[in-house]
């Protein structure tokens, strides 16, 4: 598919440059793997997150002949630094300083790399462009008329489908021109019907038919009778030569190799964008179902204003999910029978009711048709939140300039027949502004951070697992390996033992019961002795398979092979808490979590938690909840936390613990961010995908309402969002909702996708 394209024409590039030792295999490392080193005194935080700074060093050590004194030099340069990262093309902004004429593309994206990885994927572009040229980066249309001479009746023709997809109004259209429609066959494959396709087939050879058989990846069990009937045709080729085998699948496991092998094949994808969509879904439609509510005036407006805006609805639903788990998440499969049957339920109820019933077509719209594959709440939220405002009420349908979007870019157009209604979506961007779904700018770099990502992932996991010869001077992939895990080694910490806890800790209560706290800490302590016990054990079989002492087992090997890449071992996630870190910050993450934790056991409970540290945050805030419960003699069940965002920043400014409730620290605000003099939430600071939250006092109250003016945010262990439901009933990943005050209706955060996290990805 075209998103393959671009992986497959760098990886291309990268071999010949690095055969040709253009590109060295420390720079190679650094672009998949980055690294860290020893970093001098930071010279602006702010700018430069003590992470990133390190990242610095570690470009510098790894490359000293091409990045020497890099450290200083930016620390002497720092304006001219914060303008080029700042940039909004910096991986075509020259660099600052002498760098720009030092280095080669190639190098230039390593330092992109720390900076501002989201515009990799256009550095990737440019360079593949710059050495290979422009068709290297390019989808060329299909144009059947162009591939037909290459094809022959023994070679079938294999459309590889993707979602949203249909090769066949092409297909139709092209046999049209050829003036062999009345020979064009087509069946759709599925149960039952593999033996009428094989007639149809062996009949179609001898007369000269064109024959599509289409879906074949529903026709699984068929599929080697299809192999053995393609590969007669070699044997015995069709009697008559203009006949020709089309084919459509999605991509299948069950799909013959020998097929695919001996076939031409083209993938087939649906184009992308807001525009696009609504000009598919109107192709679609047709104009006989655009004029079909006309009979009288008031049933025409509200058709055709309310059709637009489902058609825009729909819309959104599908386009959202380029953004990650901004846009939905989880990634639900909208497709065009959401919008029929939805077309179908609007027709109904303007005919029917001569008085909208609103607060109806919205449920079955949106809770109904398109609700039925949401499975999140939070997206349901999203779902009915994007609804509103396409039907809205009687606003959409009197109101003959309704906006869509803020810019007004996108808006209800005045009723028209079809022609204009296609002219109004021919003419609208071909790029979409994040605005359109009601998201901010820096949504633009989530969705490039995850391209990159995609990329590079993919080009990281085709690499070798072993190295071969390595250069003179450089280590063998054995030996770095090594070196991490010693190091790890060394710096492990000791299991946490509650014979060294401090004298009020564990103190059994006169019920008989321990405190509810120090009941979490205890469950805490377990989980961490499990993963530290697990990881002191691994480290140790490792480095002795790596001396060939023991036999290198597959745990074992994607263990060393997670160790090349920066990449936490599977071994270590089964038994930790969800993470999305690199292996080297991960490590540094689980060496403070283990320090919390022993620093509450020795020295007592702190003033402050530091939520993001616990492996199962929901168990905190119960037995939070549990202290509260018992110190009044409240029903637990009738009691929820009131959140108040403090003054105070870390818990270095904490003094003493709250009388009631708990302060947390540590939290992200992701898609917007705390003002701390209005004391609201605000949108984000343009490219700042997160902000630290000051000190969360929560407090348990009694029968608690929030504000409906406020924002409840979900509050989320990673980024990811998505989570499944473990054997307590509660998600992996979703803690609780936190309400934030606000201006804004809170609608506003919701298609925004505001959140709260326990931690960043870096």
């Amino acid at each position: 598919f075209s998103r393959h394209k671009l992986i497959y024409s760098f990886l291309i590039f990268t071999s010949i440059f690095r055969n040709n030792k253009e590109i060295s295999g420390p720079e190679w490392n650094f672009l998949l793997r980055g690294g860290f080193g020893t970093a001098p005194k930071n010279p602006d935080p702010a700018f430069m997150p003590q992470l990133t700074w390190e990242t610095v060093a570690g470009l510098q050590e790894a490359m000293p002949d091409l990045f020497p004194d890099l450290c200083q030099s930016m620390s002497g340069k720092i304006k001219e630094w914060k303008n080029w990262a700042a940039a909004e093309a910096p991986q075509t902004t020259p660099l600052p300083g002498v760098w720009n004429d030092s280095l080669n593309s190639f190098q230039k994206m390593c330092v992109l790399k720390i900076f501002r990885r989201e515009k990799l994927v256009f550095a990737t572009e440019n360079i593949v462009a710059e050495k290979l040229g422009k068709s290297f980066t390019e989808s060329p249309p299909i144009v059947l008329a162009e591939i037909y001479p290459d094809t022959s009746p023994t070679t079938p023709i294999i459309f590889v489908l993707s979602t949203g997809s249909d090769p066949t109004g092409a297909l139709i259209k092209f046999a049209e021109d050829r003036g062999v429609l009345n020979k064009f066959q087509s069946i759709s494959l599925g149960q039952g019907q593999g033996p009428v396709a094989e007639k149809l087939v062996a009949a179609s050879t001898k007369v000269g038919n064109w024959v599509c058989l289409m879906n074949c990846h529903l026709a699984t069990s068929w599929m080697s009778a299809m192999e053995k009937m393609v590969d007669n045709f070699s044997v015995k080729p069709p009697e008559d030569s203009e006949f020709r085998l089309w084919l459509t699948s999605q991509p299948s496991t069950a799909f013959p190799v020998s097929v695919l092998q001996n076939g031409i094949k083209l993938t087939n994808e649906p184009p992308k964008g807001m525009r696009a969509n609504l000009i598919g879904t109107f192709t679609t439609l047709g104009e006989e179902e655009w004029e079909s509510c006309t009979e009288d005036k008031r049933n025409e407006q509200y058709w055709k204003k309310l059709v637009v805006g489902l058609a825009f609805f729909h819309g959104i639903t599908q386009e959202r999910r380029k953004y990650g788990p901004l846009g939905w998440n989880i990634r639900y499969e909208f497709n065009t029978s959401d919008v029929l049957c939805a077309k179908d339920v609007l027709k109904m109820f303007v005919r029917n009711f001569p008085d909208m019933p609103w607060a109806a077509i919205t449920y079955i719209t949106g809770h109904v048709n398109y609700g039925g594959r949401v499975t999140d709440d939070q997206d349901r939220r999203c779902l009915m939140s994007i609804l509103e405002t396409y039907y809205p009420g009687e606003d959409v349908v009197q109101d003959e300039g309704y906006k869509f979007s803020d810019s007004g870019t996108y808006f209800s157009p005045p009723l028209g027949d079809f022609k204009a209604l296609m002219s109004y979506f021919e003419n609208l961007p071909m790029v979409d502004n994040p605005e359109v779904f009601g998201m901010h700018d820096n949504a633009n770099i989530a969705f490039q951070l995850q391209e990159t990502i995609s990329i590079y992932d993919t080009v990281l996991g085709l690499q070798p697992k072993v190295g071969g010869g390595v250069s003179e001077g450089e280590k063998s992939p054995e030996e770095l390996v090594d070196d991490y895990a010693a190091t790890f080694e060394e710096q492990m910490p000791e299991v946490l033992d509650r014979e060294n806890a401090c004298g009020d800790m564990f103190q059994v209560m006169p019920n008989g019961a321990l405190r509810s706290l120090d009941t979490v800490l205890i469950q805490e302590m377990d989980r961490f002795n499990r993963l530290i016990n697990t990881m002191t054990s691994t480290l140790k079989e490792l480095r002795k398979a790596i001396k060939g002492l023991v036999v290198m087992s597959a745990d074992l090997e994607e263990m060393f092979t997670s160790f090349q890449n920066n990449a936490t071992p599977g071994l270590w996630t089964r038994v930790a808490y969800p993470c999305l870190k690199p292996l080297a910050s991960w490590f540094k993450d689980y060496l403070r979590r283990v320090e919390f934790f022993k620093s509450w056991c020795e020295k007592g409970q702190p003033s402050s938690f530091w939520l993001p540290g616990f492996y199962y945050p929901q168990g905190f805030m119960t037995g939070a909840l549990q202290t509260h419960s018992r110190r009044y003699a409240l029903p637990i069940d009738k009691l929820d936390f009131s959140i108040v965002i403090k003054n105070m920043e870390g818990a270095e400014d904490v003094g003493e613990a709250p009388e009631d409730g708990v302060y947390i620290t540590g939290l992200y605000l992701e898609a917007g961010r705390w003002d701390r003099r209005q004391k609201k939430l605000k949108p984000s600071n343009p490219g700042e995908m997160m902000s630290l939250m000051p000190i969360v006092h929560m407090l348990p109250i009694l029968d608690y309402v929030p504000n409906p003016a406020d924002y409840m945010a979900p509050l989320y262990k990673t980024n990811l969002r998505a989570g499944v439901l473990n054997t307590t009933g509660q998600s992996t990943n979703y803690i609780l909702d936190v309400n934030i005050p606000t201006d804004e209706n809170p609608r506003f955060w919701v298609l925004m996708a505001t959140a709260m996290v326990c931690m960043s990805n870096d």
